[in-house]
C-alpha cells in the first residue's frame, strides 16, 4: 500500500517535473516582466527627474485617459491605419486564396512565393520600402516619370494622408499572403460534395459562394482578422523606420507613443501605464469581435 502511495504522488508530480523549465521559461520572460511593468505604472518614476520611486496608484491611469489628448490622438491614428490594412488584406487574402484553390499549373510554387513577404522582419521590409519611396532615388518615383504617371518627384510622407497610405500599403504588403494562407486552409477543408449537390440543384458559382463559401468560412476569417487586427493595435516596427511617426504625429501609433514616452521622455511609469492600457484595448476589441462573430443562434442562447 505504501509503495502504491508513493507511485500515485510520483505520476502526480511527474508531469510538473517536465514541465517546470518551461514554466520557469514563462514565469521569467512573460509573468515577471508583467507584474513588475504593473507595479511600475502604480508609481511615479521618472529617469529624467531621478531613479525615485513615488506610489500615485491610478493617477498615471487617469492622465493618460482623461488628460492625455496625444494618447487619444494615437488611438485615432491607428484605428485609421487598422481599419484600411485589415479590409484591403481581407479582400486581397480571399481572392488570392479562392484563385490558388482552383486547381492550376504551380500551384504550390505561386503559394510558397506569395508566402515569402510574411517571412521577412517588418523592420527590413520598412527598410525596403523606405528606399523604394525615396524622393529623388526612389525605383516607384522613377519607375512613374517613366511611365509618365507623374511630372515631378513625389514625397510620399510630405501629408499625413500620404503617410498614412504608404504605412498602409507596406502593411497590406507584408501582411495579405497571412490572410491568404488562413483562408486557403479553410476553402480547402470545405467538403465539395456541398458544392457538388449546389451544381446539382442548379445553383450558380456566385449562389454557392454566397450560401456555402462564405458561411463557412466565416470562422477562419473571424481568426484571421483577429490576428490581424491585434498585431496592427501594435504596430511599430514599420512605423519607427518609415516615417518615425510624422508628420506632425500623424501617423503616431500606440505602441510608437509609449516607446516614444518611454525611451524619448523617459516617463517609465508613465509607460507602463499605457501598456497596460493597450493590452486592455486588445482584450476589449477582442472580446467584442467573438461576440460578433458568433452565430446569431448562439447570440440570442447566451
Amino acid at each position: 500500500m505504501q509503495l502504491s502511495g508513493m507511485t500515485v504522488r510520483r505520476k502526480h508530480w511527474e508531469p510538473l517535473a517536465f514541465a517546470s523549465p518551461s514554466l520557469f521559461l514563462i514565469g521569467l520572460v512573460i509573468v515577471f516582466p508583467l507584474a513588475y511593468a504593473f507595479y511600475l505604472s502604480l508609481q511615479n518614476f521618472d529617469l529624467s527627474i531621478g531613479p525615485d520611486y513615488e506610489y500615485v496608484g491610478l493617477q498615471n491611469y487617469t492622465e493618460a485617459l482623461f488628460r492625455d489628448a496625444r494618447f487619444w490622438a494615437s488611438v485615432w491614428n491607428t484605428a485609421v491605419i487598422i481599419v484600411p490594412a485589415l479590409v484591403a488584406e481581407l479582400l486581397l487574402g480571399l481572392g488570392l486564396a479562392l484563385l490558388l484553390n482552383r486547381k492550376i499549373r504551380a500551384r504550390p510554387i505561386i503559394t510558397a512565393l506569395l508566402a515569402i513577404p510574411p517571412m521577412v522582419s517588418p523592420v527590413m521590409a520598412a527598410m525596403a520600402w523606405r528606399m523604394m519611396f525615396g524622393v529623388k532615388y526612389g525605383a516607384i518615383n522613377n519607375l512613374g516619370l517613366q511611365l509618365g504617371l507623374i511630372d515631378v518627384y513625389f514625397d510620399w510622407f510630405s501629408t499625413p494622408f500620404r503617410s498614412i497610405l504608404a504605412v498602409v500599403l507596406v502593411d497590406v504588403w507584408h501582411n495579405t499572403p497571412f490572410m491568404m494562407l488562413v483562408l486557403l486552409a479553410g476553402l480547402q477543408s470545405i467538403p465539395p460534395d456541398l458544392y457538388e449537390a449546389a451544381r446539382a440543384d442548379g445553383a450558380s458559382a456566385w449562389k454557392s459562394f454566397w450560401f456555402i463559401t462564405l458561411p463557412l468560412l466565416k470562422f477562419t476569417a473571424a481568426v484571421a482578422i483577429m490576428i490581424r487586427m491585434i498585431d496592427l493595435t501594435k504596430l511599430f516596427g514599420l512605423i519607427f523606420v518609415l516615417t518615425f511617426g510624422g508628420p506632425g504625429g500623424a501617423t503616431e501609433t500606440l505602441a510608437f507613443n509609449t516607446y516614444l514616452v518611454g525611451f524619448n521622455d523617459f516617463r517609465m511609469s508613465y509607460a507602463s501605464a499605457l501598456s497596460y492600457l493597450i493590452i486592455l484595448i486588445v482584450l476589449v476589441l477582442t472580446l467584442v469581435f467573438l461576440r460578433l462573430s458568433r452565430p446569431r443562434d448562439a447570440r440570442a442562447a447566451a
